[in-house]
């Protein structure tokens, strides 16, 4: 990945964390959408399970709260 694209990528991760940090109801409820597409197909497996996780952590929530 170049260089700029790193910083672009980070610059959005920022901005997701203030934007979560002020609405914490809506970063859980992103969370939530993304179990819920995830297990869809009877299935919440661990790649699926390591996408949400990564996601809590760019959101600023634990992942423990929800089972992760």
């Amino acid at each position: 990945m170049a260089l700029w694209d790193r910083i672009k990528e980070s610059a959005s991760t920022m901005q997701t964390q203030l934007v979560a940090k002020k609405k914490p109801a809506e970063a859980r409820a992103v969370i939530q959408i993304g179990i819920v597409i995830g297990g869809a197909d009877g299935d919440f497996d661990k790649d699926e399970q390591g996408v949400v996780r990564e996601a809590c952590y760019t959101l600023g929530l634990p992942p423990h709260e929800f089972d992760l």
